[in-house]
């Protein structure tokens, strides 16, 4: 290995005689744009070395090498219990059957308006016919009486100071489950 020098006198600090008025920078500037591009060629020829396996007859073949590394013996259950699964929690879980079905995109409208973004902002009277007056998830008012539909339910009564929706379910296993869901006028 040979040591670049930027003085002439072999012992530092006697004489100081400098190599140049810029000391080791117009030799650097020489020498540092050739090992900056020689470097970046010489790598790829050394790791194509290093992956060549000579065969029988003597000639470099390439090996194929895994970008995944195994660690150890894969593990084969054998009707054995899995140890990362906790009996517990099939005790307190819903069972993967029982899942909500997706509805699919709810159309414009009432009919597009989940019962839990519905607002009841009055109620209607008028000889003997109750009509509610729900604010649904578009910032409109609509009139509703008893049946009608929304995305996720149906409007069941009409009270004088609330009104009872049903909210229907539909699980994977093909049952329905209903929930009413009441909501009441906000009195000053």
């Amino acid at each position: 290995m040979t040591r670049l020098h930027c003085s002439t006198t072999p012992f530092p600090g006697k004489g100081r005689v400098s190599a140049g008025r810029h000391g080791c920078v117009p030799f650097l500037g020489r020498v540092l744009p050739w090992l900056c591009l020689s470097v970046p060629l010489a790598v790829p020829a050394l790791a194509r070395d290093a992956r060549t396996v000579p065969d029988q007859e003597g000639a470099a073949k390439l090996s194929a090498e895994s970008p995944i590394r195994y660690a150890g013996i894969p593990y084969q259950p054998a009707n054995r219990r899995d140890p990362f699964w906790h009996p517990e929690r099939k005790k307190t879980g819903s069972r993967p059957g029982d899942e909500e079905v997706s509805r699919g995109v709810p159309p414009p409208g009432i009919s597009g308006t989940y019962i839990s973004q519905a607002a009841l902002e009055g109620i209607s009277l008028r000889d003997d016919r109750r009509t509610a007056v729900i604010r649904a998830a578009d910032a409109r008012a609509y009139f509703l009486r008893e049946g009608d539909r929304l995305f996720d339910g149906y409007l069941k009564t009409i009270h004088e100071d609330s009104v009872t929706l049903v909210r229907e379910t539909k699980m994977r296993s093909g049952k329905t489950v209903a929930q009413e869901v009441t909501k009441r006028l906000r009195t000053p």
